[in-house]
């Protein structure tokens, strides 16, 4: 137990988790798995597009839109993917929000970051964020 003994419990409380999938000054490029983490806990995310974002430093221009998929243990868990429109540096104002499919991540599993689709390839910066809560 990493708390201790007799230790309140952060069970059902509101939490955040912030990834960057990117460094601030390289252009992105499509691929999979440009970031591979583990949850540290269990996280019922926010169902709709609250419990999940995306933002860049440099934003996106070009005829194609940024967009990011999220997978836990090699499935994605978007039924829609966030995307990022063109001149905008976050998901939060995209045309399309995303939506989640599976708003239940595991303790340890293992969550992976794919680039779908880079725009132009002018942006950089890419963070990803679960919002939720601790299970």
């Amino acid at each position: 137990d990493l708390m201790g003994a007799g230790a309140p419990t952060a069970t059902g409380t509101f939490c955040t988790l912030q990834i960057a999938c990117s460094d601030e000054t390289t252009a992105l490029t499509t691929g999979t798995a440009k970031v591979t983490f583990r949850m540290p806990h269990a996280m019922d995310l926010f169902p709709g597009h609250a419990g999940v974002r995306a933002s860049v430093t440099t934003a996106p221009t070009g005829a194609s839109l940024l967009t990011v998929d999220i997978n836990e243990g090699g499935t994605t868990i978007l039924s829609t993917k966030l995307t990022i429109d063109n001149g905008e540096k976050t998901s939060t104002t995209a045309a399309t929000a995303a939506v989640i499919s599976d708003t239940s991540l595991a303790d340890d599993a293992e969550i992976t970051v794919d680039v779908d689709q880079i725009g132009d390839g002018t942006a950089k910066g890419l963070k990803v964020v679960l919002i939720g809560r601790r299970t």
